[in-house]
């Protein structure tokens, strides 16, 4: 496994590759790096080694400047936080770092109640409006980014998928390759009316199946690992790593799908 340092690379590098696909921006101060997500006008301080004065200062005054409604300080559990704490930042709710393999049933079947929807690669949400739809980009970003001489945030293979039941969304989640080749999970969500229906579950393991598969047509835009550019749900992606930055309100979630728990981070904001 690869543990926080590696679970904490594929945050950061998520965050940089939503920041450059949604018109944002990334840099450095004195040993701070930063993201600026403008859709959520949201500055993002990326897992520093130390924190000094001399790294915040400038950069806030950059979020100043952009109009930051927010600023976040991703953590590792054990780096020192009296700067930040100095200029008002307070702790959030705990990061729970988790990695490993989604269970399956004897035979290779996906644990858990089935669900009768179908799981789709799809960058294209018709339904998607506001800062929804300007973040889908990063799903597409990556591809006008190969070959260039881009942020490798953005030259790592993301992709896109989405939940429907009758032609009608019920959920979405993002997921990224690592430099490793595990996957990333992030912004998984399912509308509130739908959840406890398995679909939660039918999302993870459809988007880790299709980018598990490296076969063309689960490269093309908008493909997927079945007929009809469906994933192939429930049977695919066994033995394949994922990881996720949990909350305590969706860790049970991911403990049920066969993550576990390799370490805590903080997450420390100023409002």
């Amino acid at each position: 496994m690869g543990g926080i340092s590696a679970a904490q690379a594929a945050q950061k590098s998520w965050l940089q590759a939503l920041a450059l696909a949604s018109d944002g921006r990334v840099f450095s101060t004195h040993g701070c790096d930063w993201a600026w997500l403008p859709t959520r006008r949201r500055l993002v301080l990326l897992f520093p080694e130390r924190v000094g004065i001399a790294g915040l200062r400038p950069a806030l005054a950059e979020g100043a400047r952009l109009g930051a409604a927010r600023v976040d300080a991703w953590l590792n559990a054990a780096t020192a936080d009296a700067p930040l704490r100095d200029l008002g930042f307070r702790e959030g709710a705990p990061v729970l770092w988790h990695e490993g393999a989604l269970h399956r049933r004897a035979g290779g079947r996906t644990a858990g109640a089935a669900w009768a929807g179908r799981v789709r690669l799809s960058p294209d949400v018709p339904e998607a409006a506001g800062r929804d739809r300007l973040e889908l980009n990063v799903a597409t970003h990556w591809r006008s980014s190969l070959g260039g001489r881009r942020h490798p945030a953005t030259q790592r293979r993301i992709e896109h998928a989405v939940a429907r039941e009758d032609g009608v969304l019920r959920g979405r989640v993002f997921g990224q390759f690592t430099l490793d080749g595990a996957v990333s999970v992030h912004g998984l969500a399912v509308a509130p009316a739908e959840r406890r229906r398995g679909i939660g579950r039918a999302l993870l393991h459809g988007l880790v199946d299709s980018l598990s598969r490296s076969n063309l047509h689960a490269l093309e835009p908008g493909g997927g690992t079945g007929a009809g550019g469906e994933a192939a749900m429930p049977d695919g992606g066994a033995g394949a790593r994922v990881m996720v930055a949990a909350t305590p309100a969706s860790a049970g979630f991911f403990d049920a799908a066969g993550l576990q728990l390799v370490g805590r981070g903080r997450l420390l904001r100023l409002d």
